[in-house]
């Protein structure tokens, strides 16, 4: 290729992309976009080829929430765009950046009806934050940075950015532009001065953690402060990892599947701190719980986007920079613009933290909660203790089935403390996030949407922003054949990841409304599974099999030190449907 040629659109795009930091790009190939394939031949982003469009959606959107890069997807017109709507629909509810990158037909064909057209904003307008498309050669950079910058700021979201084929391979008079710097504003001095009287006014005041604006350091500063002010913590719905679960006033996680206590807490609070998330119905069980208290919102959207009920105080402000501001008494400390625009804070001081206030006991009545909740995260595994409550949680495994909560035992007892956590949509989602703690930010990944099929390529991505950590992901026999071909994704770049999959049969949440809504009525959920080990060993990795509970650990362990992807298939009654209550 002649160096002194002026690159493609196609190439340009690409070197854009390698200025924002972007170190993955998930894709489904294409013959629309096949001018940017050519551009990642040189590129140091690595294309990361997935076996569907949805499950390239998945990896993008984990990665997108672990990295605050926005995960970048790649996929062609028509089909390929359906596909990847799953995950777009997906980052728009759970406020995760991600750019969607679509070919499409070239531009003289369009309104013909032609092979794969459809309507791109029509499509997708109504569940991204913006949607582009690169009609300019020269202006390939430009659409770049203005997705990438949309996609993070304010409230985080999808951008979906559309490619007609025969303008990829024109000559390109642009050339890389630097990132938008993101503009993020710092609480006043009055905001956190209004804040500490309203904790100190407060009987009974409660942090609710949420979102994706998180780093470690974030967390120990958080972690510090509410311990230090007295507050009870509460992760909200599947973003409950932005602090250490083993925080002495950490209170449980709220939405399906919430403990008593979680929810009694929130219920009867009397001050709610919002922090990177907001009240929505899960959160607050349809708007039945948690509704009238005094509202804090703290948070980078100054739409307050989904939030219900009452807002008596709005610190406009990302999670970070108000942690920040929680120990940092002058803005003399030096700072650095990453890649891909965002600030780089420094780290020293961190384990040091002290702010202007005197710390204070914690209350019993967070004491007496933290009790209630740590009794509850033990699963209850004596054959004394199981109900007959077919469906409810209540019951007990029978003979030729693996016990769910004594498995939990050993996934606890065996995972690392810094194991990433991920999972889709199902009943069996509540084993883990019931039993698992998490330690620090990221280490949990589940769609905020209710989407199945997500855990899987969450894992994948995972394994691969961090494969220093152990990836663990939990699904239902529903759950992962919504993407169970990534397995395939896993072996062929080594991803290090363990699945234990529960295979019980049924589709078990739509099951358990059936038998609730209407009893003795069942249809349409039953389910005939294939062997899913064999189905892992085939696709290259490690397949094991437990049919009782007293083969589990062993296999798990197995799973565990296996190099690459590996599955524990767990033959699980179908009438058991959830941890025992």
């Amino acid at each position: 290729m002649d160096n002194s040629a002026p690159l493609s659109a196609g190439h340009l795009l690409v070197k854009e992309l390698e200025a924002h930091g972007v170190q993955r790009s998930y894709l489904v190939p294409g013959e629309s976009y096949l001018d940017v394939l050519d551009g990642l031949h040189d590129s140091t982003i690595t294309p990361i080829v997935c076996r569907q469009e949805g499950g390239a959606g998945y990896m993008a959107v984990a990665e997108g929430r672990m990295t605050g890069i926005p995960g970048i997807a790649m996929v062609t017109r028509g089909p390929g765009a359906s596909n990847v709507m799953v995950s777009v629909h997906t980052a728009y509810q759970d406020a995760t950046p991600l750019v969607v990158f679509v070919g499409l037909i070239p531009t003289a064909q369009r309104g013909r009806e032609s092979f794969q057209e459809f309507d791109l904003g029509g499509w997708f307008s109504t569940t991204t934050k913006k949607v582009l498309t690169l009609d300019d050669p020269d202006k390939a950079a430009e659409v770049v940075a203005d997705a990438m910058h949309t996609a993070v700021t304010g409230r985080p979201g999808p951008v979906v950015v559309g490619l007609p084929e025969e303008v990829l391979i024109q000559p390109s008079g642009g050339a890389v532009i630097p990132p938008r710097v993101h503009g993020s504003a710092a609480p006043y001095a009055g905001d956190v001065t209004e804040l500490r009287a309203r904790i100190l006014q407060a009987d009974r005041p409660v942090l609710i953690i949420g979102g994706e604006d998180w780093s470690p350091a974030t967390s120990r500063r958080i972690a510090q402060w509410s311990h230090d002010r007295g507050l009870g913590v509460i992760g909200t719905f599947r973003a409950y990892d932005g602090i250490d679960h083993d925080s002495p006033n950490f209170l449980g996680i709220l939405g399906f599947g919430a403990s008593a206590v979680a929810k009694r807490t929130f219920a009867e609070a009397d001050l709610h701190i919002f922090l990177g998330c907001v009240r929505t119905d899960v959160a607050t069980d349809f708007f039945t719980i948690g509704t009238d208290a005094k509202t804090v919102v703290i948070g980078p959207d100054a739409d307050a986007h989904g939030h219900f009920g009452s807002l008596d105080q709005h610190i406009i402000t990302p999670v970070n920079r108000f942690a920040q501001a929680l120990f940092t008494a002058d803005g003399s400390r030096a700072y650095s613009v990453s890649s891909d625009g965002s600030i780089d804070e420094p780290a020293a001081g961190d384990e040091h933290l002290t702010s202007n206030d005197e710390p204070v006991s914690l209350p019993e009545w967070i004491l007496d909660a933290r009790a209630e909740l740590e009794d509850w995260r033990s699963p209850i595994t004596t054959s004394a203790d199981y109900g007959s409550g077919a469906g409810s949680g209540s019951g007990g495994a029978g003979d030729g089935f693996v016990d769910m909560d004594e498995a939990f035992v050993h996934v606890k007892e065996l995972l690392p403390d810094n194991a990433i956590i991920t999972y889709g949509a199902g009943n069996f989602s509540g084993w883990a996030t019931r039993f698992l703690p998490t330690h620090g930010f990221p280490s949990a990944l589940g769609p905020r949407n209710g989407s199945m099929g997500f855990g899987l390529p969450a894992a994948v991505a995972a394994g691969l922003v961090h494969p220093e950590r152990a990836v663990f992901c939990i699904a239902g026999d529903g759950d992962f054949l919504m993407n169970g071909q990534e397995l395939a994704t896993a072996a062929q770049y080594g991803v290090n990841l363990t699945v234990v999959v529960n295979d019980n049969s049924v589709y078990g949440t739509i099951l358990g409304h059936q038998d609730r809504e209407y009893p003795g009525r069942a249809t349409a959920t039953a389910l005939r599974s294939p062997d899913f080990a064999a189905m892992a060993t085939a696709f290259g990795g490690l397949g094991l099999t437990a049919e009782r509970t007293e083969d589990f650990r062993d296999a798990f362990a197995k799973a565990l030190a296996h190099e690459g992807p590996a599955l524990v298939r767990c033959l699980t009654d179908p009438t058991i449907r959830g941890a025992r209550v």
